[in-house]
């Protein structure tokens, strides 16, 4: 079930336009957590605009966004990559969930558990039930309570039941 989201946001797909706001998330992303610098972020902007861009149309990303108001607040992406099927798991594709972000004006309102369901609801319309992501510190509480659990390596993984 996916939560509801407060009063004034609005959750919605990701399009080709978005590729800016979501690069400028990523880059937040990583200053917060201490990987890049602001400079350093600013300067890989433009690559990630220029292959959100071409990515998102082509469906290589999904992604999803809460706005508030009309300002880009929070995101998340998904991307398939191929794989080849193990003894545990047919399928031929795996899903790696990336890009969470909050502004912090906006956090502790439930937003990146909504963006999750989205992700997760995504990934299961796709007909995949294994998930993976990096966690950053402040969003393991949020995984590991939506299941997701080690993996003996800093993936972590959930093992959807099935179609929702």
């Amino acid at each position: 079930m996916t939560p509801d989201l407060p009063g004034g946001y609005a959750l919605r797909p990701a399009t080709a336009p978005d590729a800016e706001a979501i690069a400028v998330q990523r880059g937040q992303m990583f200053v917060d957590m201490g990987a890049l610098t602001d400079a350093q972020a600013w300067a890989q902007r433009g690559q990630w605009t220029d292959w959100l861009r071409s990515a998102l149309p082509a469906g290589v990303y999904t992604g999803f966004l809460v706005e508030h108001g009309r300002q880009v607040v929070a995101g998340v992406g998904v991307m398939l990559h191929p794989q080849i099927p193990t003894l545990t798991d047919p399928a031929t594709q795996r899903a790696h969930v990336l890009n969470m972000y909050v502004s912090p004006a906006h956090r502790r309102r439930g937003l990146a558990e909504a963006l999750m369901h989205a992700a997760l609801s995504h990934v299961r319309a796709c007909g995949l039930r294994s998930v993976t992501l990096n966690a950053a510190p402040m969003g393991r509480p949020l995984y590991e309570r939506l299941g997701f659990t080690e993996s003996g390596s800093p993936e972590m993984r959930l093992t959807l039941d099935g179609p929702a």
